[in-house]
């Protein structure tokens, strides 16, 4: 099925796992074992995407999404420092 050129293209936050469309949410990637903010969607890499909310990002930690998404084993503490960081300059 062929989508509209006028419909935007839709992600799925893996806190909430609401499918929103892929300009609203941030987008996240791991780069060299270190989790990077990529402001303009466009890293290489394993990425994620998030809403701009801190309890999506607490919703992700809880049910451990990043390890699930990632495929490893990750550090929570840097995702959080990181995942602020962007929502606070946002």
């Amino acid at each position: 099925m062929r989508r509209k050129l006028t419909e935007r293209p839709m992600r799925r936050c893996i806190g909430c796992r609401q499918s929103l469309p892929q300009d609203t949410l941030m987008r996240f990637t791991l780069r060299d074992g270190e989790i990077i903010a990529d402001r303009d969607q466009r890293n290489d890499g394993r990425g994620f995407y998030l809403c701009r909310d801190r309890s999506c990002l607490e919703k992700a930690i809880k049910g451990k999404a990043f390890n699930r998404i990632l495929r490893s084993a990750v550090d929570t503490e840097k995702i959080m420092r990181v995942a602020e960081e962007a929502l606070n300059s946002n």
